[in-house]
């Protein structure tokens, strides 16, 4: 198969969890209980602990200082995806999604000053692109108003940077001490995180509990499913870096606010149980410009 199909497959993966995401916290989880969706996510990572070790048994060879910088450096990943997952109680999936297209603006500007990386006109202005984009999709737009939707701007921005600062930080380090043995003690600060969220967060471990006695089945088999999504479409990604030029594997990846819109018109035509999706001309129109533009954004930064 060629390499372009394979990396396509990350991006739809992703997109898919995206919106089984959404469904979990919209129909699932009273009040958008995000606490117990973060505690599961953080807690899934014990499932790739074992596939690591196999890999790389010699993952406890790291120094104290480093574990302990990767094991911090997980932790970010966390409180990224709980940013992302508030953003999304507060907001279509379509919408969410395409600020996760600024993570390559804030991972130039720390690459920059942290890893020494420098970075082209072409690309400079391709950022810009990408924050107009981004602009696009910040407001509502709704009969004569336009509101500016600070709140998941603000969730989705923070969520970025986070995601900038921990790719910076685990190159920094997995340089030196090897991808696997970093990706080990990045899933052990994720675990870690998400028991002290279940131990000392009231709120997030009533809301735990209560998912796991009311729906069961259906949420930890969603919750299971988004997670695996993920996993495997990382997986996949990596699988694609090694057929092809990385910077081509990260241009595809650059279609996943496309898909997600894709999807998510499908599902509210279709099946309107499962998400709906304002499909009103003005809100297409609005979404298809902001996606188009940090579309075109990511294609001139990835040159």
């Amino acid at each position: 198969m060629n390499w372009f199909f394979i990396a396509l497959i990350g991006p739809i993966l992703n997109a898919v969890a995206n919106h089984t995401d959404k469904f979990l916290i919209t129909k699932y989880l009273k009040g958008g209980a995000v606490g117990s969706l973060i505690i599961f996510s953080s807690i899934f990572s014990v499932v790739a602990l074992p596939v690591v070790l196999f890999i790389n048994p010699s993952v406890f060879s790291v120094s104290l200082l480093h574990g302990i910088i990767l094991a911090v450096n997980g932790m970010l990943i966390v409180l990224a995806i709980l940013c992302y997952f508030y953003a999304l109680q507060r907001d279509e999936a379509s919408y969410v999604v395409p600020f996760y297209q600024t993570i390559p603006i804030f991972g130039f500007i720390l690459g920059y000053f942290i890893l020494g990386e420098t970075i082209s006109i072409i690309q400079t202005v391709a950022s810009l692109i990408i924050i107009v984009g981004a602009t696009v999709l910040s407001f509502e737009i709704g009969g004569e108003k336009i509101r500016f939707k600070k709140e998941v701007v603000l969730l989705m921005i923070t969520a970025s940077i986070l995601f900038a600062v921990n790719g910076t930080v685990f190159k920094l380090i997995a340089l030196d001490s090897g991808f696997w043995l970093s990706t080990f003690w990045s899933l052990i600060g994720k675990i870690i995180l998400g028991v002290v969220f279940f131990v000392f967060i009231k709120s997030y471990r009533f809301q735990f509990i209560e998912m796991i006695k009311e729906n069961k089945i259906a949420v930890l088999g969603l919750n299971s499913l988004s997670e695996i999504l993920f996993i495997v479409s990382e997986s996949v990604t990596q699988y694609a870096i090694l057929l092809a030029p990385l910077v081509l594997v990260l241009l595809v990846n650059s279609f996943q606010p496309l898909f997600v819109f894709v999807i998510g018109v499908a599902l509210t035509v279709f099946f309107p149980n499962i998400a709906q999706e304002s499909v009103s001309k003005r809100n297409i129109i609005q979404k298809i410009i902001g996606i188009g533009l940090i579309i075109v954004g990511a294609y001139f930064i990835s040159t």
